[in-house]
Formats: structure tokens, sequence, C-alpha cells
């Protein structure tokens, strides 16, 4: 039992120092909030690691049936899940709401959320062996309330991913298409001069009359000949 504890203390602080938020900008990509209830989930998440830090407040470790470096081990574990839930919590779900539920804000909430309910869960079935019913049965309640809203969450982050995972792929599809074959445009210009009618020159007739082929028949009529007559 003290190495669980002690081991319980150094994740709980190293999550603690991990669950940090960032100070540095970091480009998310932002996607529609799917069908979950984001806001809600945060909100529940707020009452419910609210409620667990005033329980946590309200156990009496000292006054339970161990020896002292137990008693010393779980002071440690409910200070660093207090810890947590004031300076951690509020900043993830801070950077939740101002990345408009991304991705990758969410996860590291969610991640945060796995390493507080493994411990108030173990502090509080602690409670149930060592303290009192009314030290262990509020401490229970966090704890199931805090697994009901970290699934909740996960089934968001789920449903957020596909989302965006079925933009990038049509976009990626849309991209790899071929062109289309753009269609030729006359544009007319109302204000251009008409252009010039090119036209030929016309072949002149000649004037010259043709000359007669032996006795055929002409166009004019042909002066009758002259006939000689002998004296007698």
């Amino acid at each position: 039992m003290k190495i669980a504890v002690a081991g319980m203390i150094f994740l709980v602080n190293a999550a603690l120092c991990v669950a940090q938020p960032q100070a540095a900008p970091q480009q998310r990509i932002q996607v529609t909030p799917p069908n979950a209830n984001l806001n809600a989930i945060l909100q529940q998440i707020q009452q419910t690691t609210s409620s667990a830090s005033t329980d946590i407040g309200k156990l009496r470790i000292e006054k339970w049936k161990t020896d002292a470096d137990q008693k010393q081990q779980l002071l440690q574990v409910a200070q660093s899940l207090q810890k947590n839930i004031a300076n951690a919590v509020p900043g993830l779900i801070t950077d939740v709401q101002t990345s408009k539920g991304g991705v990758v804000a969410s996860f590291k909430l969610y991640h945060n959320l796995n390493v507080l309910y493994e411990f108030l869960s173990s502090l509080a079935d602690a409670a149930g062996s060592l303290g009192k019913k009314d030290e262990y049965e509020p401490l229970t309640n966090d704890a199931n309330s805090l697994d009901s809203e970290r699934q909740n969450l996960s089934t968001y982050i789920e449903q957020a991913a596909t989302r965006l995972e079925t933009t990038l792929l049509a976009a990626q599809a849309k991209l790899a298409a071929p062109a289309p074959t753009p269609s030729k445009v006359v544009v007319i210009d109302e204000n251009a001069a008409p252009a010039k009618k090119t036209t030929k020159p016309r072949k002149k007739k000649s004037s010259a009359a043709k000359p007669d082929s032996g006795t055929g028949s002409t166009s004019g009529t042909a002066a009758p000949a002259q006939t000689s007559s002998t004296p007698h």
C-alpha cells in the first residue's frame, strides 16, 4: 500500500506538469462541433472537479486507522489532486473553449481527467478502508461523475476527429480531380469599328470585235454581194 501511494503521488505531480497550458500560441484546425454538447460536458467537468476538491478538503486523513507514514503519503496525494484541480483543469478547459473544441486541446483535457479519475478513485477506496462512510461516499460519487464525463469527452473527441478526417479527405480528393477543360468564350466589343470588306477588282471586258470565221453567220446583217453582168 505504501509503494502504491508513493506511485500515486509521483504520477499526479507528473500529470500536473504535463497538463499546464502552454503559453506559446498553437495553430489549430477548427472544426464544427459534432452532435456531442461540448459546452455541457465542460460545465459538468467544472462542477465535478470543484465538488471533488471540496470533498477532498473534508477528509480527516490524520485520524484514519493507519500508520503515520501512510497518512503522510495520503495527505500528499490529496494535496496533489487539489493542486491539479485548481491549477491545471481551469486552464485546460479555457484552451478547449478558446480553440472552439479543437481536437488537440480537448485531448489534453481528456488525458488529465484520466489521471484525476484514477487517483481520485484510489483515494476514495482508501477512505472506504481507513476512514468513515461520510468521507468515502462523496469521493466515490465524484469519481463516478468524473468517469462519466471523461467518457462523454472521449465521444466528442472521436466525433470531432472523424469529421476533421472527412473534411481533409474531401479536400484531397478535390485537389486530385482533373481540372475541367475551359470552354472558349467569344467577347464582342460593341465599341469596336466594323471591319472593312475587301472586294476583288472586276475584270474588264475586251471591246475588240471577234473576226468572222469563214462564211458563217455574224451577229450583224451581211451586205448583199454585187453580180457582174457581161454586155452583149
